[in-house]
């Protein structure tokens, strides 16, 4: 054999030669563009990145909050012959700005106006407790299936855990401190009193409220009549005929 046919032997790669090469190319290539990732991306933003290897592109995107652009390209050769990966990775960070989480707002709540720095996701049934200490107003299953957080919103009657507090705004609020206090109760307090309708108590505030609100727009209702309206109003004692003996007497 002559020289020359050595050294065409010698460097001709084989097809095993060839994919280790490649293997090792992409290997080192990936290992370089997780660390470009790293140095350009910083936590809290939007970032679009895009990877070319040859001919094929992909594109994903994450979260962050500056603006940065970097490019890294590898070069590697293997055992027994030349392979090169080139991989171009783009990172493009668009700055954001945050959406307020809080709000001030003012309520009209029992004839006084309230100002409060409130999260935009509480309830008014929340807001009413926590923020200006109304606790009559109860959250039972905060999911508006008992009945118990009712109050009055414009003179109707309404499930305060399913409205938010932001959306309360502008809108005149009566809760059961409204409706009547120990010292001075409402005369449909005084009757549930009377009939011993009262046991626990989580109930009650979201059934006066209700019967308050119901006596507006039917001022002699029937039995068949309360216990329809009140059809969303739990007591956890059952405790319903004393209750509706109440209502009916205040009629």
């Amino acid at each position: 054999m002559s020289k020359a046919e050595d050294d065409k032997k010698e460097n001709k790669v084989s097809r095993r030669n060839f994919i280790i090469g490649i293997a090792a190319g992409a290997a080192v290539a990936a290992v370089a563009v997780a660390g470009a990732e790293t140095l350009i991306k910083p936590s809290g933003a939007t970032t679009t990145t895009t990877v070319t290897t040859g001919g094929s592109t992909a594109t994903a995107t994450t979260t962050a909050t500056t603006t940065a652009t970097a490019t890294k390209t590898v070069t590697t050769t293997a055992q027994g012959g030349t392979s090169t990966v080139t991989q171009t990775v783009t990172n493009t960070v668009t700055a954001t700005t945050p959406a307020a989480t809080t709000s001030i707002i003012t309520l009209n709540v029992n004839g006084r106006s309230r100002t409060v720095d409130v999260d935009n996701r509480w309830s008014l049934a929340d807001t009413l407790r926590y923020k200006f200490n109304l606790i009559g107003t109860k959250v039972g299953c905060d999911r508006g299936e008992c009945g118990s957080c009712a109050v009055l919103v414009d003179g109707v009657a309404v499930l305060s855990c399913t409205k938010l507090a932001v959306a309360s705004v502008g809108h005149t609020i009566t809760t059961i401190e409204g409706i009547g206090m120990p010292e001075q109760l409402s005369p449909l307090q005084a009757a549930l009193c009377d009939s011993d309708g009262i046991q626990c108590g989580a109930c009650m505030p979201g059934i006066v409220v209700t019967a308050t609100w119901y006596l507006t727009q039917n001022s002699k209702p029937a039995d068949a009549d309360w216990r329809a309206v009140l059809g969303g109003n739990i007591c956890r004692c059952s405790n319903y005929l004393h209750i509706l003996a109440g209502l009916e007497a205040v009629a």
